[in-house]
């Protein structure tokens, strides 16, 4: 497919696969949220180094799958960044709910 298709057209299709991904991105970013809102109603960690590497495990799994270009250490670097980002979005969420709890408890 890329070597048939011209530099625009490349860049054309990179735009369009950038838009899916960013949606994809922000329905994780949801997930996590909802997760992190379930964590602390149940008075668990952000951090579940289990439950990163079961997530890290599939998703390598996937990409084995694809025999691409994108290497298991690539899948990680990048997965270690969305994974950062959920535990921030859940950090957030709890900090914020915490400070509304001590403004109603003052």
């Amino acid at each position: 497919m890329a070597e048939e298709l011209s530099l625009e057209a490349l860049r054309d299709e990179i735009d369009k696969l950038d838009d899916v991904i960013v949606r994809l991105l922000d329905r994780r970013a949801r997930c996590a949220f909802a997760v992190g809102r379930l964590k602390r109603d149940l008075g668990l960690g952000i951090y579940e180094p289990g439950r990163e590497q079961v997530v890290m495990a599939h998703v390598k799994t996937v990409n084995a799958s694809l025999d691409g270009p994108l290497t298991d250490d690539a899948i990680e670097r990048l997965y270690e960044r969305v994974m950062d980002e959920a535990r921030r979005i859940q950090r957030l969420e709890s900090e914020r709910h915490n400070g509304q709890t001590q403004q109603t408890e003052s």
